[in-house]
């Protein structure tokens, strides 16, 4: 299936047959720069150089597969697009309009580009291979590969800072609730994030604050509107008193319960990841720390980030990792792997975010260095990737190689790899 991509790599190099080339209005065309492309909103090249008929333009240029696809769209009402000096299609279904009225110039390029790079870029994106160009990810330089370790973990970064806005300004633009809710989600790690986001958005911090002094009190607020006091495990002294004090601070602050105790997931997990002890975890970093956006953001290295984890639960937590069931052995503190995780997905999104709000590349930066000096993360994906002898020594690697495979490999964006592209030249 041809892909715009495609016929952006075809503009970029040239790889068309440009003698003689015609406007669908039968005006002349001559390229003489075809501009840099254009990663952001806008056209798809800028600054090109180009002269149709007796007029040299200087503009951008936009790419779609079909002529058509301007209007689909809206091009047509859009003054940034006003500066569009050529329209290259791969099919001509309709002459379209810029938003003054006047006709768009086009190049159809579909029967100008060569049959043999055509049929190449065909026969590469049918490769049934998770990764098209596996079997000859080896022949690529290794500059190349390195080079797109570092696009793809600038693009989750940007990725990340999009999300880290988009909850600071559902959270009335308060950074510190922005953290809040971000610990939340990765508390909850990949399984129970969203009922730990509920809970964190239907939890005010302000209420946390006012019991600061009180674990007792956080924890009941938790786990009260996590549902979780609802149903009393049988001789469960400490759960029925979590409950009672529930009951008054619920009517204190109008709080409720706002999950059930079966959206909490249990089965198949290790009992240091249950919900309830991370929820209890949870509770004692919040309650010790009165401004945990500006201590994350602020830190001056690992070693003072990673004291605000080593977490002291309440007493009952030490023999318990859920309701009801106490167990012999001693339960583990928050461990090294828990805490590297919340780094790559709590405080490098809240830098990475809070930079670009700040426009302070500084913390950009800041977020790097920190990936580079954190353990690697494991997964089948990353297994893949090792197969291929992909150098991947820290969690910056990592964060490239994830990132990597959901936007390059998994949507078939080989032109936009510098490996596909190196491969596809």
């Amino acid at each position: 299936m041809m892909q715009e991509a495609f016929l952006h790599h075809v503009w970029q190099f040239q790889k068309f047959n440009s003698l003689s080339l015609l406007s669908t209005q039968a005006e002349p065309i001559q390229v003489l720069k075809v501009g840099y492309h254009n990663a952001h909103a806008g056209a798809d090249f800028l600054e090109a150089h180009i002269q149709i008929g007796e007029v040299e333009w200087i503009g951008s240029v936009e790419i779609h597969l079909k002529s058509s696809d301007w209007e689909q769209h809206t091009h047509q009402h859009d003054q940034s697009y006003g500066n569009v000096i050529l329209h290259v299609v791969w099919e001509n279904d309709r002459e379209v309009y810029r938003y003054d009225d006047t006709i768009m110039p086009t190049l159809v390029v579909k029967d100008l580009v060569d049959t043999h790079l055509l049929q190449s870029y065909s026969d590469f994106m049918a490769r049934p291979t998770q990764i098209l160009c596996q079997g000859q990810f080896e022949e690529v330089p290794f500059i190349r590969k390195i080079g797109m370790l570092d696009k793809a973990l600038l693009l989750r970064l940007e990725q990340k800072a999009n999300h880290i806005m988009e909850i600071f300004a559902k959270c009335n633009q308060d950074w510190e609730d922005v953290a809040y809710r971000l610990l939340a989600k990765n508390f909850g790690f990949v399984v129970n994030a969203e009922p730990f986001v509920r809970l964190a958005e239907n939890l005010p911090l302000k209420c946390i604050h006012k019991h600061r002094d009180s674990l007792f009190q956080i924890e009941a607020m938790v786990f009260g509107v996590a549902g979780l006091l609802e149903i009393i495990e049988e001789n469960d002294d400490y759960q029925q008193r979590l409950k009672q004090e529930f009951k008054f601070l619920s009517a204190k602050y109008q709080l409720k319960p706002v999950i059930e105790k079966h959206e909490w997931k249990f089965l198949r997990m290790r009992p240091a990841n249950f919900p309830t002890l991370r929820l209890a975890q949870w509770a004692a970093l919040i309650g010790k720390n009165a401004n945990l956006f500006s201590l994350m953001i602020y830190f001056k290295d690992t070693q003072t980030i990673e004291s605000l984890f080593r977490i002291n639960t309440s007493p009952y937590w030490e023999n318990h990792y859920r309701f009801g069931k106490s167990t012999e052995t001693k339960v583990k503190s928050f461990g090294k792997s828990s805490f590297e995780n919340i780094l790559i997905n709590t405080v490098v999104p809240l830098m990475a975010g809070y930079g670009r709000y700040k426009n302070e590349q500084i913390l950009i930066d800041k977020a790097i260095v920190m990936l580079e000096g954190i353990h690697p993360e494991k997964n089948h994906i990353l297994d893949i990737w090792q197969e291929l002898n992909l150098p991947i020594k820290n969690a910056a690697d990592s964060q490239g190689a994830l990132e990597w495979m959901k936007s390059f490999c998994k949507t078939r964006h080989c032109l936009s790899c510098e490996v596909g592209l190196f491969l596809l030249r």
